[in-house]
């Protein structure tokens, strides 16, 4: 049986990260397993676990290096994280969910410590920026999500200077623009996927977006890169966002191999 791991410290964020891996288990068919790295003892983080009826795991060592260790396990396809332990921070990620997401090559959901305590998964945001590599991981998720039934909003965000040129039919041009880019970068939402475009700056309108479209996660195919210059639109949706962010990992091989740490996964759940 696979599992969804959830890292739950004696934080705020505890309950809702432990809420949110409920969530996600029941979309990828898995159980919940909580960890947590003992450090000062562990009577709140029991407490938590066996309020939301879920198994609770010890691990001891380096917080980081144990929480790779569990969530690098065969049976375990996705981590979630609490993004930090206490709301209003100026960090976008604290030290130990930044640490996991970017040398995890799982799927990670970085939870904010105010989302809700009991959250329901039924509407995702998927922004792809068209391009092979950062489509396809996102891409095994539009196929999960659509199995299990939930509303898919793909997201594609233009610069100014590359609007498609539409001429005297831009109703029907656009609608057949939109359907070749699904067909390019992810074919199996055709026609089952609500897709938006916006024009601007992407780490400005993808936060916006997750807010103003109601879904309860957005997913986004990323390097594992946060040093600066890097993954500003991940950088930005962590940041403003108060909905849970999934952080799929694109390899940095070929195309082809792209979605393989997610998709593998995701055949055994």
């Amino acid at each position: 049986m696979k599992k969804v791991l959830a890292a739950i410290d004696n934080s705020l964020a505890a309950t809702p990260v432990l809420a949110m891996a409920c969530a996600v288990a029941d979309v990828l068919g898995a159980e919940v397993e909580a960890a947590h790295v003992e450090v000062n003892g562990h009577a709140t983080v029991r407490s938590v676990a066996s309020s939301g009826g879920v198994p609770l795991r010890l691990l001891h060592g380096e917080t980081v290096d144990a929480l790779r260790e569990a969530g690098a396990e065969e049976d375990v396809v996705a981590v979630v994280v609490g993004s930090r332990g206490v709301p209003n921070s100026a960090r976008p990620l604290g030290a130990t969910a930044t640490a996991v997401a970017t040398t995890l090559s799982k799927p990670v959901v970085v939870v904010p410590p105010d989302a809700p305590a009991e959250p329901v998964l039924r509407r995702v945001l998927v922004p792809l920026e068209g391009s092979r590599s950062t489509s396809r991981a996102p891409g095994a998720l539009i196929e999960v999500a659509l199995e299990q039934s939930l509303e898919v909003v793909v997201l594609h965000v233009l610069g100014a200077d590359s609007i498609p040129a539409f001429t005297d039919q831009p109703q029907h041009q656009q609608t057949a623009w939109a359907e070749e880019f699904l067909a390019r970068y992810c074919p199996t939402a055709i026609g089952a996927v609500a897709f938006e475009t916006r024009v601007g700056r992407a780490e400005v309108l993808v936060p916006l977006a997750a807010t103003r479209t109601g879904c309860d996660l957005v997913a986004l195919g990323w390097s594992q890169d946060l040093a600066a210059g890097h993954a500003s639109v991940v950088r930005a949706t962590l940041e403003l966002s108060r909905v849970p962010v999934m952080l799929v990992p694109v390899a940095h091989t070929a195309v082809g191999e792209a979605e393989a740490p997610f998709a593998e996964a995701m055949q055994g759940a």
